[in-house]
């Protein structure tokens, strides 16, 4: 099947009475397939991260949350839904480590990698978990 982006306007005559159409097309398929491919490889890479048999958590510029697997719902006894859209560190992690897990998140927004960097998360009902 062929993809073709149409543009269409109004033909009219010399007194400006519409009598057709003209459209110009472009064939956009390949750029539809590549559209496809790259929704097809973000499916995948979300059923690795809901999956994953690690908690995974991810943060916007802001710290608020915006990745919360399976594994870290599991082990925090937070859904995704009650994660979402929070701050990580004010409201998930304790407080004796806000500044430590901070200063790693904003050095991470900057583009430098921090690795094995632990820390405990809070539960619902205010327990600790590593």
């Amino acid at each position: 099947m062929i993809q073709v982006l149409l543009n269409a306007t109004t033909r009219k005559d010399v007194t400006g009475i519409p009598v057709g159409v003209i459209g110009v097309g472009q064939d956009i398929t390949e750029r539809k397939e590549i559209e496809i491919q790259k929704v097809q490889v973000a499916q995948e890479l979300q059923a690795f991260i809901d999956t994953a048999n690690a908690p995974i958590l991810g943060i916007d510029s802001e710290g608020k949350v915006n990745v919360w697997n399976n594994k870290a719902a599991q082990i925090t006894g937070f859904s995704h839904s009650e994660a979402v859209g929070r701050d990580l560190v004010r409201e998930f992690v304790t407080e004796e480590y806000w500044s430590s897990v901070q200063g790693v998140l904003d050095l991470a927004l900057q583009g430098v990698e921090t690795a094995n960097f632990e820390f405990p998360l809070f539960t619902p009902d205010n327990r600790r978990v590593e």
